[in-house]
């Protein structure tokens, strides 16, 4: 099987694309929800303030204090299937063939704003997912690099997809 097409990607190409987008985004809002309520804990503490997700006593998953740090948690070992899943599918299916209104230029930034956005797929939890089982912030850095990264990459990368009109390529066959 293969994602080559004349002017877009494969569709399984395309639900994993999209399938991360809404994952990312489900993500970042939480994560930026539980740094609002944080109340002066600390980063994504529990109510001890002793380690991440460690928090008071609890009636039930719905009543836990620390469900933000759980959905956390679990969006980010999502995010980090969907990024194995994405690049099994790529060493399997390919891509299709460059746009052709892409300049060599933009093809260079294109392949290396895919790199950054995919390396950060597997940074970005992995560190999330230490800082919860180390229960301090001594890989906050990592974290924080990581999704200044992403950010910096998406950017690019939504400025070449607006700039060179390469969303229909992504988007499902009308």
């Amino acid at each position: 099987m293969t994602a080559l097409r004349p002017t877009g990607y494969h569709p399984a190409t395309k639900a994993l694309h999209w399938l991360t987008v809404l994952a990312l985004a489900t993500q970042f809002a939480v994560g930026y929800q539980m740094d609002a309520n944080d109340s002066g804990r600390g980063r994504g503490r529990g109510e001890s303030g002793r380690g991440r997700g460690r928090g008071g006593e609890s009636g039930g998953y719905l009543d836990d204090p620390d469900i933000l740090l759980k959905v956390h948690v679990a969006l980010g070992l999502t995010i980090l299937g969907l990024a194995v899943a994405r690049v099994g599918w790529r060493r399997v299916a390919g891509l299709p063939p460059w746009a052709e209104q892409l300049r060599p230029t933009q093809r260079r930034v294109a392949t290396w704003t895919e790199r950054v956005l995919l390396m950060t797929l597997f940074v970005i939890p992995l560190s999330g997912l230490a800082l919860v089982a180390a229960g301090d912030d001594d890989l906050v850095w990592l974290h924080v690099t990581g999704h200044v990264l992403f950010l910096a990459a998406l950017l690019a990368h939504l400025g070449l997809v607006a700039w060179r009109g390469l969303l229909p390529r992504m988007l499902p066959a009308t």
